[in-house]
């Protein structure tokens, strides 16, 4: 099987800095089979779980961390070069333009996508002063096994409250950002409360310096397309489509 696979070798945007040890940031993906895709289509509430073990099983290369547990731009960028190693670089995209309104394809070539490589000055400090309480906090980036986390924790707490009116997501999200507290670590019931207790400002200082500490590493998602109807061009974020997975033409 693995012999009559298309295989590709990537860097990860990462370069293997960013996780507790150093890694060789060299990776190798073979192309999806039958298998793959029929775990592909199986349905779970852990999303990013089953996308993760399909690329883990595509991975050729040994790597010491998980897909899973990897910083969402270099999940990101895993993901898109397995489809793009599995039916091809070029990607039909469907957007709406924003000066006459019509839906329309564009085709991106995705290994045009710029990639935001690792750079230390860059990165830039992980650490936050937040604006109201003045706590001193360090972020974390996100992980694919944290995304499905916010999900699972927010949907049992709804359950367990029966206060279907209340959305839990931003609560587990923003401590998913927090690393320490004042220079600690807090175990999850003490963080919970933490961020309960959290002013709004606070919280969403916190959301904001965590979501562009994930855009430092990974693929650059914006996309200018023109318009085949009116001309205009604009720049529009890539979607996964139903194109992504399940191309209309495989060349």
């Amino acid at each position: 099987m693995i012999g009559t696979s298309i295989q590709e070798t990537f860097v990860l945007p990462s370069h293997g800095k960013v996780y507790g040890e150093e890694f060789d940031p060299h990776v190798t993906l073979r192309s999806m089979t039958t298998l793959e895709e029929m775990r592909r289509l199986s349905h779970g509430d852990s999303e990013y779980r089953i996308m993760s073990d399909i690329i883990d099983a595509c991975i050729t290369s040994k790597l010491p961390i998980s897909s899973y547990d990897m910083c969402l731009g270099d999940y990101q960028f895993l993901l898109h070069k397995l489809r793009a190693v599995t039916y091809g670089k070029e990607y039909k995209m469907a957007y709406q333009c924003p000066n006459c309104g019509e839906v329309v394809s564009t085709t991106v070539d995705l290994d045009d996508l710029d990639v935001v490589e690792y750079d230390e000055e860059a990165l830039g400090s992980m650490s936050l002063t937040l604006p109201v309480t003045e706590k001193k906090i360090t972020l974390s980036m996100q992980t694919p096994r944290m995304l499905d986390e916010i999900k699972e924790k927010a949907k049992a707490l709804k359950k367990k409250t029966k206060d279907q009116a209340v959305n839990y997501e931003i609560l587990f999200a923003t401590m998913s950002f927090i690393s320490t507290v004042e220079g600690k670590t807090m175990d999850e019931p003490h963080l919970e409360q933490f961020v309960r207790d959290l002013p709004m400002k606070d919280v969403y200082a916190i959301i904001q310096k965590g979501d562009e500490l994930n855009r430092k590493v990974g693929l650059d998602t914006s996309i200018i397309a023109i318009c085949p109807e009116c001309g205009y061009e604009s720049v529009t974020q890539f979607r996964i489509q139903p194109e992504f997975f399940g191309p209309s033409v495989v060349v």
